[in-house]
């Protein structure tokens, strides 16, 4: 439709960018009506589906109008300005990387969090005027880690000190002050959902990696591959929010004590437990002596707020104490006075509880909807946490041909690693980048084109 679109373009991203250029370049006029759904896909051989998805992108960006009844219309625009707009618009994925509905995100639903109650302690944070004239404390603001550390030993049962607490502006760049720390211990493994980006870091510092999909208590194959480290997030061992077992988890407290073994638990998204408490966590079982706990922010409050911690070892602590302070601090410092009065104020515990109820009441809100759109050819799966739903797809196409179709009318899905354990494909829809009043539109764009013939 437009030569300089790629191949890999979505079709209703290409019949987009057709009738915008039509309408910027002033060939399509005021006024002008575009062709009915029906007869654009009759003339162009696509799906009602796709033509459907660019007329709604361009209604969404200002270029057209909808009149029910009557159809859509070219806006009233000054041509002029646009071609400028269109001139400073160098890269062209900015237009492609919006897609209409995104069940792909780790975005955070606007209404979890009060963002006029997080500005009054950011204002409260800049009058401490003196202390903003200063660099950061290179291990992370010690009220905020003193916050921290009563926060995880209440909440997740995590037994460490201030002291052992490091702060970084995310898991990343921690991870890389651990490899500095405990030199190249290889090789690492990784256990249950995918951390490509986790295996990155250990990779680009020389640490050899493996990966365990599943694991048991019989962890012979760990000793077998002699095994050095073991990155895995009990609270969270799929995307869907299974839990490890207690025999498992004891059984690799032993390993690791027996082989000299240490174990990096990611805690992501452990606070999102819908139907029981959040299981304990791994470092609080062990004492602290052969696991570092690992947490983060950007889902209990927002994305933007690049704020992690790790909780050391006790030997890992003093490792630190001669090493680690030649790394300078990446969090803001701002946002770490903001964040430890927010704690030590009780405010967490409140937004992780609001969050809680809105996660699960959309959660539950989407496999409605499934059921209700797909009927007989789709299931819906809930988690017992986080924020992912499977939807499992009656259809002989692969998860990925499916992700593909979606993606092609504008709304973006994740693919289930584990396809081959069913008789028909999964797809992980996430409830929180799509609002509820979305979901019933966003499905029956699916359905259409996961059923249509090719």
């Amino acid at each position: 439709m437009n030569p300089k679109d790629s191949p890999n373009t979505p079709l209703y991203i290409q019949l987009y960018n057709h009738y915008r250029n039509l309408i910027s370049t002033g060939t399509l006029k005021a006024e002008s009506k575009l062709p009915s759904i029906r007869r654009c896909a009759k003339e162009r051989m696509i799906s009602r589906t796709t033509v459907e998805a660019a007329y709604l992108q361009l209604v969404a960006e200002g270029y057209v109008t909808s009149r029910p009844g009557s159809g859509f219309f070219v806006s009233e625009l000054n041509y002029k300005d646009i071609q400028k707009v269109e001139k400073l618009q160098h890269n062209k994925y900015i237009i492609q990387s919006q897609p209409l509905y995104d069940f792909a995100t780790y975005a955070v639903d606007y209404k979890s969090f009060d963002f006029d109650l997080w500005s009054r302690y950011i204002k409260s944070a800049l009058r401490n005027e003196e202390r903003l004239l200063s660099y950061g404390d290179p291990q992370g603001e010690y009220d905020l880690r003193v916050a921290l550390s009563r926060y995880v030993a209440e909440r997740r049962g995590v037994i460490c000190t201030p002291e052992q607490i490091v702060v970084g502006a995310g898991v990343q760049s921690l991870l890389q002050i651990l490899c500095s720390l405990t030199g190249v211990r290889s090789p690492i493994s990784f256990t249950g959902a995918s951390f490509e980006q986790g295996q990155a870091v250990f990779e680009d510092r020389g640490f050899k990696t493996l990966t365990y999909k599943n694991i048991n208590r019989d962890l012979s194959k760990f000793k077998e591959d002699k095994i050095k480290m073991i990155y895995t997030s009990p609270s969270h061992i799929t995307p869907w929010g299974d839990v490890m077992p207690i025999q498992i988890r004891l059984a690799l407290l032993a390993f690791a004590q027996r082989e000299d073994c240490l174990i990096i638990e990611d805690d992501y998204d452990s606070e999102f437990r819908y139907y029981t408490r959040p299981v304990p966590s791994l470092q609080g079982l062990d004492g602290g002596d052969k696991v570092v706990y690992m947490g983060t922010f950007s889902r209990l409050l927002m994305p933007s707020l690049r704020i992690s911690f790790m909780v050391l070892s006790k030997e890992l602590t003093e490792v630190y104490e001669r090493r680690g302070r030649v790394y300078n601090q990446t969090a803001s410092k701002t946002e770490q006075i903001a964040l430890g009065k927010f704690i030590s104020d009780g405010h967490l515990g409140r937004q992780i509880r609001k969050a809680r109820k809105l996660y699960m009441a959309k959660s539950q809100q989407l496999c409605i909807a499934i059921n209700n759109v797909f009927e007989e050819k789709a299931t819906a799966i809930p988690g017992s946490g986080g924020f992912l739903v499977q939807l499992e797809v009656k259809s002989s196409l692969s998860s990925e041909e499916l992700a593909k179709r979606g993606a092609d009318v504008g709304v973006l899905l994740r693919t289930f690693e584990a396809e081959e354990e069913n008789d028909y494909p999964r797809l992980l829809l996430s409830c929180s980048g799509v609002a509820e009043e979305n979901f019933q539109y966003a499905l029956r764009l699916l359905k259409r084109e996961f059923f249509k013939k090719k």
